[in-house]
């Protein structure tokens, strides 16, 4: 199993933009036969920091999520709403 773990701060003013954005992201990404879990969550000191936690079968499942339509769609305006670069790192299980 792998695991990614996803932290992002979104520009004050492109806050609910961003949420919404990832939240369009949860139902596909779960009906991925590969996806074990997929989660979304706003940190409770900074409401303008986010957190993705998925676990995904193997690094297959996971190539084949990165190529998905929505997943495309999500990368083309999740970079422009943030306020830094996110950071991603990948678990081994």
């Amino acid at each position: 199993m792998k695991i990614i773990a996803v932290h992002s701060k979104a520009k004050p003013e492109k806050r609910n933009k961003l949420i919404a954005l990832c939240k369009s992201m949860i139902a596909p990404s779960r009906a991925e036969a590969g996806c074990i879990s997929y989660t979304f969550f706003q940190d409770i000191t900074d409401e303008n920091k986010f957190f993705f936690y998925e676990e995904w079968k193997d690094q297959t499942a996971i190539d084949f999520h990165f190529a998905t339509p929505h997943f495309l769609a999500f990368q083309k305006q999740f970079a422009a709403l943030l306020s830094e670069p996110e950071t991603i790192k990948i678990h081994n299980t």
